[in-house]
């Protein structure tokens, strides 16, 4: 199907973003974090037995693997 509206590249979308948070102050990069990891943990909370509920879990499973193989191999 043939439609009038173009869509944009995932991967121009991506690249504009990571630009523009690029060029944020090392104050607002900090808050643009901090804000997204509350929004993360609050849709983990919220959604108990869903997917984004599961996601998180494997997320936090990931993070400690990556510290722990780090912590082994330089600690």
């Amino acid at each position: 199907m043939d439609l009038p509206i173009r869509f944009p590249n995932e991967a121009d979308v991506i690249a504009e973003e990571a630009a523009r948070f690029r060029a944020l102050s090392p104050e607002a990069r900090i808050h643009a974090l901090g804000d997204a990891f509350h929004e993360y943990h609050f849709l983990a909370s919220v959604d108990r037995s869903g997917k984004v509920y599961r996601y998180a879990l494997e997320e936090e499973r990931q993070g400690r693997m990556a510290i722990e193989e780090f912590v082994a191999r330089h600690g």
